[in-house]
């Protein structure tokens, strides 16, 4: 009978205080993490010596240097990149790197640490750069040895338009080539509106000899030719403009953005 009183007693201990199991190892992580938070570098330092993985995934898939390039804490940056940090991790959610944190919130000294890391993005540090006529983060990019030709074309039709005219010379320089020149009379046949079965309704317009699509966004996109009949935006890459001919006439324009493909018909 005591026997059962003990069993009793003890259950009824377990339901009052019940136990919590902790992992170790989950909490030098939360350690490692909170200290980049805070930027502390000598306790990102000392998570690190007792066993904090540096590559630990937190919300969304990233990690600790997400945090720090974002914060553009500099110092912190070394110490994980030191400690063999992934720099090329992206998050589940935005799909982004920590280069890509660090560079929307302009801090230059961390993305300049991240690309000698081997951090991808070298070409989108370029266009900001280019974009926001910062010539030292377009040096930062140029130096950076990763920038490849088809980084390049794009910049510099930016930087012309802008007339930007020591960045232009900067990315000459460089190796950049002008983006092909389609004759005026042939991008004019390409200037007007398209629709596609489902989606926005597309506007081509051609205004000092250059091409630009309205519909996709509150601004006018201005485009760049990669052939005759193929552009894409001169600001970002990942989407093409095709304009379909059939005999002299075009039909139809696809719009293809990474998988997705969309045949606009022409309307007016």
């Amino acid at each position: 009978m005591l026997a059962l009183h003990k069993v009793f007693l003890f259950s009824l201990l377990a339901l009052l205080f019940p136990q919590t199991q902790t992992n170790p190892k989950q909490e030098l992580n939360d350690q490692l993490y909170e200290a980049v938070r805070k930027g502390d570098a000598a306790a990102v330092t000392a998570a690190l010596d007792r066993g904090a993985d540096v590559n630990a995934k937190f919300r969304y898939g990233a990690t600790a240097l997400f945090k720090a390039a974002e914060r553009g804490n500099a110092e912190v940056t070394k110490v994980l990149l030191d400690r063999g940090v992934d720099v090329n991790v992206k998050d589940t959610f935005y799909k982004a790197t920590a280069l890509s944190w660090a560079l929307q919130n302009d801090h230059f000294n961390v993305v300049t640490l991240l690309l000698q890391k081997g951090a991808e993005g070298a070409g989108d540090v370029l266009m900001t750069g280019v974009q926001q006529n910062k010539e030292d983060v377009v040096k930062i990019a140029l130096d950076s040895g990763k920038i490849k030709p088809e980084d390049l074309t794009p910049a510099l039709a930016f930087s012309m338009n802008a007339n930007t005219t020591a960045i232009t010379d900067m990315l000459k320089k460089a190796g950049a080539t002008p983006p092909v020149e389609i004759d005026a009379a042939t991008l004019q046949t390409y200037a007007g509106k398209y629709k596609g079965e489902t989606g926005p309704e597309a506007t081509i317009m051609v205004k000092d000899g250059k091409l630009s699509v309205a519909g996709f966004g509150p601004q006018v996109i201005p485009l760049m030719a990669l052939d005759k009949t193929t552009f894409r935006p001169i600001a970002f890459s990942g989407i093409t403009f095709v304009f379909n001919v059939e005999g002299e006439k075009v039909t139809s324009m696809t719009f293809k953005q990474a998988t997705n493909t969309n045949v606009m018909k022409r309307v007016d």
